[in-house]
């Protein structure tokens, strides 16, 4: 999981009109919600441009009057008219809790099917995954380089290292690609490729 580093201020109290004082100055309400006890908090805007705006889910060290805590990012709110934050929640977490998160997917590669003419489709962009905070990756990296035309990938064909869980439906469908009208066949291309290079060979 990536991290990043944020600062914050205790607040001095709580409340609806404490909160709109607070967003006036910039600053946004925040909770540390944790086992024990909650720890209110008010951190400027600012210091979420990379933690709202981004598909990345991010294990967070919130530095407060001299006190550290280990959170992750765990939700936000956001005014209807500005769409500028309004609140966000972390939650504490140390390497060995288990927490329930969304990974984005990443694809590498340029599938055959696509250089074929035909279509990507990409019906999921993130993935539920469920482990120790000290194996949740980064995201979730899927090669699909070999994914010919009518081919397809889905949920139980990915597997995760370090014991983390994807809890979505395996059955569901995570990238594919389908006929387009123009494609050329898969098998015929790769028929052409070894011909050639056995012609070149001789």
């Amino acid at each position: 999981m990536k991290t990043t580093t944020i600062s914050g201020k205790l607040r001095s109290s709580i409340g609806g009109k404490d909160a709109k004082a607070l967003r006036k100055q910039g600053l946004v309400p925040c909770v540390i919600y944790g086992q024990d006890d909650n720890v209110h908090i008010a951190i400027d805007s600012r210091q979420f441009k990379d933690l709202v705006y981004t598909p990345d889910v991010y294990r967070v060290k919130i530095e407060v009057d001299g006190t550290d805590y280990d959170t992750i990012f765990y939700d936000q709110q956001f005014d209807p008219v500005s769409d500028e934050i309004t609140h966000a929640d972390f939650m504490k977490v140390d390497d060995s809790k288990v927490v329930t998160v969304n990974l984005p997917l990443k694809f590498s590669g340029s599938p055959i099917g696509v250089r074929n003419g035909g279509k990507l489709r990409t019906p999921l962009r993130k993935l539920k995954v469920k482990g120790a905070v000290s194996a949740i990756p980064d995201d979730i990296q899927m090669d699909i380089t070999n994914l010919k035309i009518g081919r397809s990938i889905k949920v139980g064909d990915i597997e995760l290292e370090g014991g983390a869980q994807i809890l979505n439906d395996p059955n569901n469908v995570a990238v594919a690609v389908k006929m387009a009208r123009g494609a050329v066949d898969d098998d015929s291309e790769e028929e052409g490729e070894e011909a050639t290079e056995e012609a070149s060979a001789e």
